[in-house]
């Protein structure tokens, strides 16, 4: 058994600056994204197609980890 702990959120860096775009890797991700998003949302957010401001992510990973989800800090390099 793995002593790391499972993901349940990913972020991936866009080519576009200042964008990020967020993949479900659990059903506990799955589940919280559709929480709080609506149904019209689901399918682009759970193929990872959905990208949004560095800002507006931070605040939706904050939302994740304080309901328990683990999700790795993503890194930020701005040239």
């Amino acid at each position: 058994m793995s002593s790391k702990p499972a993901v349940d959120l990913l972020v991936q860096h866009v080519d576009a600056p200042g964008l990020g775009r967020l993949s479900v890797a659990s059903v506990h991700g799955a589940l919280w994204l559709q929480t709080h998003f609506p149904e019209q949302e689901w399918n682009t957010l759970l193929a990872g197609q959905a990208c949004f401001g560095m800002d507006c992510l931070s605040d939706l990973l904050d939302d994740a980890r304080s309901a328990g989800l683990q999700v790795p800090m993503p890194v930020v390099v701005e040239s």
